[in-house]
């Protein structure tokens, strides 16, 4: 069980006024499986925190809050067959958690499917999860499309080039962000019982540059530590 921690250094952009600004959060993504005997169920709850987290106005202009984001749940079912071939399928909830009332997101439900490859030989991973969220009951005919692509690639002494940018499209907004990014992680050891985490740092660009708000660059740095289930004994 991975207990991943994200913190997410970002520079915003945009013709609105009050766009361009620094903004600073963290997020909780814990990976929680369930073995079974034909696979396994993983629970991806996604907790942000957000320190600065950005907004519109009715006025049109952007601004910021300090405080809990909108709390998303992913659940997955599916196996790594013995080609290397992953293969999960399942469905992902949204709740209007978001502490400041402009920031919240209505409902959201959806089904999300996982692909990659995972190769025997060199334990290097890459594959994408896509994911389609509708939104409820205010914005129910819109919908919002998510592609995470997902690679590590393995070097010596426990170091990786790993990154997990998401790609998203906004069918209300007609736009999309495209973020093209990279890093290294590295499992280290820590106390006398030689416990793993998993640390690193990516740098994500985003293209086309925002409209009237978003994202122009990301530096996520992640901390991960690895604990064994305690229903699996």
């Amino acid at each position: 069980m991975a207990l991943q921690s994200f913190i997410d250094v970002k520079q915003n952009g945009g013709s609105a006024p009050g766009a361009h600004r620094a903004t600073f959060g963290y997020v909780f993504q814990p990976a929680i499986p369930f073995p079974t005997k034909r696979g396994n169920v993983i629970l991806r709850p996604l907790i942000p925190v957000d320190f600065g987290g950005t907004y519109a106005t009715g006025a049109g202009t952007v601004d910021t809050y300090t405080g809990f984001g909108n709390i998303s749940l992913q659940t997955l079912y599916g196996k790594t067959l013995k080609s290397g071939l992953m293969a999960m399928g399942g469905f992902g909830v949204g709740f209007p958690s978001a502490t400041k009332k402009e920031a919240r997101a209505d409902w959201s439900l959806g089904p999300n499917v996982v692909l990659g490859y995972a190769s025997k030989k060199t334990g290097n991973v890459w594959g994408a999860l896509a994911e389609w969220d509708w939104s409820f009951p205010t914005r129910a005919v819109n919908g919002r499309l998510t592609l995470q692509y997902f690679y590590a690639i393995n070097l010596k002494d426990g170091w990786q080039i790993a990154a997990q940018p998401a790609i998203e499209y906004s069918r209300e907004a007609k736009a999309w962000e495209l973020p093209l990014g990279t890093g290294i992680a590295k499992v280290a050891a820590f106390g006398k019982k030689n416990f793993p985490v998993k640390l690193g740092a990516q740098v994500w660009g985003y293209a086309p540059p925002p409209g009237s708000s978003g994202p122009e660059w990301t530096i996520r740095f992640t901390i991960a530590p690895v604990v064994g289930l305690p229903w699996k004994k």
